[in-house]
């Protein structure tokens, strides 16, 4: 599937979104650390991965595999690793069972 050979399990932290109306009316998003950690492979997306989400008006550029544990972030959160941000675009269980999570990610620089 997505783990190839020499792919190594990398740690990332979990920043959840948070919204908030600023006092001019406009809608301010920060990222807060909630102290998750998540132990996966990052890949770059497959082609039919990226026409897929870009029909569904998202940019994915990266898959990330976790292995085990439970999900620990969600659509709209952000990734960190070290100094690369990963802002989550979709989640999926592919084996309905916990065994395999995998995360759609786009990488962003700017946020």
């Amino acid at each position: 599937m997505y783990l190839r050979p020499r792919s190594l399990f990398e740690k990332l932290l979990v920043e959840e979104k948070l919204t908030r109306v600023a006092s001019n009316g406009r809608v301010e998003i920060e990222y807060k650390a909630t102290g998750a950690e998540i132990f996966g492979v990052i890949a770059s997306a497959e082609p039919h991965e990226i026409e897929k989400w870009k029909s569904l008006k998202h940019e994915v550029t990266h898959v990330i595999i976790q292995h085990l544990g439970h999900i620990r972030a969600q659509i709209g959160d952000r990734l960190v690793k070290e100094d690369k941000k990963y802002l989550i675009k979709g989640v999926d269980n592919p084996a309905g069972i916990g065994q395999f999570y995998t995360y759609f990610v786009e990488e962003r620089n700017d946020i």
